[in-house]
């Protein structure tokens, strides 16, 4: 009998900590995120981007986070926050203009853009229908730019995944 009341013990207050959970916390890098509970299938593909996908549908392509350490991004010989400050038109640094304009172009047609700021964490957001992505920039390392894609996830669920660095 007692061993049967501490399962049920055990078992009630598993299901009590998680009941009010709709967030699954993942630590990427030294950073948190926190996306949405019960992914089908989480991947890390260990290539020099180190990405990770969260993935919440069976067809192909459809309903992922990722992340990703962005090595790619032209930031126009300035450095990002300086590139996405000016993107934005908050900063007009002397960044390559072309880079700008390429920028623009694929990344804040058709898309709500801005900037959500945290104590020591810029994310810069460019949110769509179908797609959006974000990148943080850290203000004690200029040169590291992580990017965060989804192309499911409304613009307060996005938010929501950066909510322990805002």
């Amino acid at each position: 009998m007692k061993k049967a009341f501490i399962f049920l013990f055990i078992l009630f207050f598993s299901f009590s900590l998680t009941a009010d959970e709709s967030r699954l916390r993942v630590v990427y890098g030294n950073l948190d995120f926190y996306v949405p509970n019960n992914p089908l299938l989480i991947g890390y593909l260990g290539t020099d981007s180190e990405i990770l996908i969260a993935k919440y549908s069976v067809e192909p392509g459809k309903n992922i986070v990722g992340f990703s350490l962005d090595k790619e991004v032209n930031t126009g010989g300035c450095s990002p926050e300086v590139f996405f400050r000016s993107v934005l038109g908050e900063n007009e640094a002397g960044c390559d203009i072309r880079a700008i304009d390429s920028f623009r172009y694929v990344f804040m047609r058709n898309r709500d853009s801005g900037v959500w700021s945290g104590s020591d964490k810029d994310f810069f957001y460019f949110i769509g229908p179908d797609k959006s992505t974000v990148f943080m920039t850290q203000n004690n390392n200029d040169n590291e730019t992580f990017k965060i894609e989804s192309n499911f996830l409304s613009k307060e669920k996005i938010k929501d995944i950066f909510s322990s660095h805002l």
